[in-house]
């Protein structure tokens, strides 16, 4: 697409007819290359483009026929750095999901930062004695549609020459037997992947020794859980990066043995490319240790929100931060260290609360899996904090055994005064971020708020 010089837009596969249908027409799409699974979405839907339906295991002229008919001699138009490259929709974890446009300029930056930071991590372990012992080769269970998916994994694995072992869906088993049988050297997920290997209880029937590094995203991992990892998978080292969608991906990282030491950091800014700000609520840069929003100005950084000036101009400066609503401060050392969403602080009678320490005192108990706060409404109080937790298999927490854990942890008011437990797994969005917004409509209503 981006060589006949066309936009990529990329849409969840897993989104309904009308999400797809939504996200052809905001992007105005010309063409839309779709499965037969998502060409049937699409029927009797008004989208506005011609649909090329083709199907998977098949060479490009068995899926793309169509659309090669009468193309031979046709010339490739000259690309430049100032040219469209993708449109990538924002997760929707906060609202309504808007399209990201970014240039050639931007995607390659971050491609090649990706790159340049594999190369750092693989000149540190090989001084160490540690590097990688197989050919480089990342597992892929997450979405190709998200950024993350799409710039450190798919176009990154081109630069390296990595091969990509897919997944069509999350399973922890299945995860490990891919490891094994492919000799993955590189794991990259949301949090709870990597943990859900480090302590399932069949791992040891798996030689996992071939993977190297398990890196995260997409949300802080609790500090309990990098020490978890890192003593179970002796062979690998945990790491976390930090970017968004708006900045594909980039940001910052945190590596192996610093990783270590500040395990509740996600690193120092991905420098050249990149510059870290903490700026307060009048756009000034605040100085090591104080709390403010998280800016990033990059090169890598998104062109402009498609179709919504008014969202471009409130997330930049002018001076070209962009603002990702997420709150915390940095150290003397240049570590990050992030508090919360903006939208995700709970205000409980003038005090703040951040969902992401409550979460990180629940994830700090052993027989956690995973949980997800929320703030919910109290007449007197403005807000009070709830939490939805999931135990391990045959382990018998209750609520009550969770605010006795959590009374040697957070202070009172911070503990959570709704706590239901659950069996299932939590719901996601399409990133498998924890889907806080579903969650906490769903128990406002079991609170006796509605």
């Amino acid at each position: 697409i981006v060589m006949a010089g066309g936009c990529a837009t990329l849409l969840n596969g897993w989104g309904t007819g009308d999400d797809l249908a939504a996200g052809i027409r905001l992007a105005g799409c010309k063409l839309v290359l779709a499965d037969p699974q998502r060409a049937a979405r699409l029927e009797d839907r008004d989208c506005a483009a011609q649909i090329v339906t083709f199907s998977h295991g098949g060479g490009p002229a068995e899926g793309f026929g169509e659309l090669q008919q009468g193309a031979e001699g046709t010339e490739l138009p000259q690309l430049g750095p100032d040219d469209l490259a993708t449109i990538l929709f924002t997760s929707g974890s906060t609202g309504t999901a808007k399209g990201v446009l970014s240039d050639h300029r931007g995607v390659l930056n971050a491609t090649i930062n990706f790159a340049a930071q594999t190369l750092m991590v693989l000149g540190q372990m090989t001084e160490a004695g540690e590097a990688p012992k197989h050919p480089p080769a990342a597992l892929v269970p997450v979405p190709l549609f998200h950024v993350t998916g799409e710039v450190p994994i798919f176009l990154q694995s081109f630069a390296l020459g990595r091969k990509l072992v897919m997944m069509p869906k999350w399973d922890p088993l299945e995860a490990m037997r891919l490891i094994e049988a492919e000799t993955v050297t590189y794991f990259v997920g949301v949090p709870l992947m990597s943990h859900e290997i480090a302590t399932h209880p069949e791992r040891t029937r798996f030689d996992l020794s071939s993977c190297a590094t398990f890196a995260a995203g997409g949300a802080p991992r609790p500090p309990a859980h990098v020490r978890q990892i890192r003593e179970a998978l002796p062979a690998a080292y945990p790491i976390i990066g930090y970017g968004l969608t708006e900045t594909n991906a980039v940001g910052c990282g945190n590596f192996n043995q610093p990783y270590q030491e500040k395990p509740d950091s996600t690193g120092r800014p991905s420098r050249p490319l990149s510059e870290i700000a903490i700026l307060d609520a009048g756009g000034n840069p605040l100085p090591p240790g104080e709390h403010g929003e998280i800016a990033i100005r990059s090169i890598c950084n998104m062109l402009r929100y498609w179709d919504d000036p008014d969202a471009t101009d409130a997330a930049f400066t002018s001076d070209g931060w962009f603002l990702t609503g997420d709150l915390g401060h940095m150290d003397e050392d240049g570590y990050v260290f992030i508090v919360d969403r903006k939208k995700d602080i709970i205000i409980r009678g003038g005090e703040n609360i951040s969902c992401t320490e409550v979460e990180q005192a629940i994830y700090a108990h052993p027989d956690v899996i995973e949980c997800s706060a929320f703030g919910l409404p109290d007449t007197r109080l403005g807000e009070m904090p709830a939490a939805v937790f999931r135990p391990r298999p045959v382990r018998d927490v209750t609520p009550d055994d969770l605010r006795e854990f959590l009374a040697e942890r957070l202070a009172s008011f911070k503990i959570p005064q709704h706590l239901w437990r659950v069996e299932d797994e939590l719901p996601r969005l399409a990133t498998q971020k924890v889907d806080r917004r579903t969650l906490r409509s769903r128990y406002l209503e079991l609170s006796g708020n509605r």
